[in-house]
């Protein structure tokens, strides 16, 4: 594999005490559920390994979400739109996605501008890609750019999340993946971005 190439490796488990080890490592596996999903999810694992594989890291956004992060998606089984646009108070926005729980959802919804009302409407997440290893934490000052995607990059998810009233945001530079959940991201962004914005 050429040195510019990524390889997938992962451990059992990056723990980051949101579950005891315990539980990961002795109750989960024993529910009937987690069970049921395990070959689909090493399927997925398998797919996601190949892309990985494949994928030489560019500073170009669009080629990441092209040869990245919408093969990822799509390999989990996500059902999304792309460049919804939101209305905000601040005027509309674009998130890069928007999930939805089914086709249904989303063809009910396609081509519409989202409100807050989109979360009713099938719609559960927001999702927003960044350049390979561009950072989330900080604001990257980039001419011709609007304010919000100078913006730190965990505040511009959590804005999408308030405004379009889902539950989640998907948030990835192509090498970190971040689930937010709309009920503790403000907890989190608030020590990160104070000094930011």
């Amino acid at each position: 594999m050429p040195d510019s190439q990524l390889s997938l490796h992962l451990p059992a488990h990056q723990n980051r005490q949101l579950f005891s080890d315990h539980y990961l490592n002795e109750i989960l596996p024993t529910q009937a559920g987690w069970r049921t999903l395990s070959s689909p999810a090493d399927t997925a694992l398998a797919d996601i390994t190949g892309i990985f594989d494949r994928f030489v890291p560019s500073e170009n956004e669009a080629q990441l979400e092209d040869t990245l992060v919408r093969p990822v998606l799509r390999a989990l089984g996500h059902t999304f739109e792309v460049q919804a646009p939101l209305k905000t108070s601040d005027g509309t926005k674009v998130p890069d996605y928007v999930f939805y729980r089914d086709d249904a959802a989303l063809a009910a919804q396609k081509n519409q501008v989202l409100t807050e009302a989109v979360a009713g409407e099938g719609a559960f997440a927001v999702g927003d890609a960044k350049y390979w290893n561009r950072p989330l934490d900080i604001a990257v000052r980039t001419k011709g750019a609007d304010a919000l995607s100078n913006k730190n990059p965990s505040y511009q998810i959590y804005f999408y999340m308030l405004h379009s009233g889902v539950e989640w945001g998907i948030l990835t530079n192509g090498k970190l993946w971040r689930l937010y959940h709309r009920d503790s991201a403000h907890k989190s962004l608030s020590e990160k971005c104070k000094h930011v914005l």
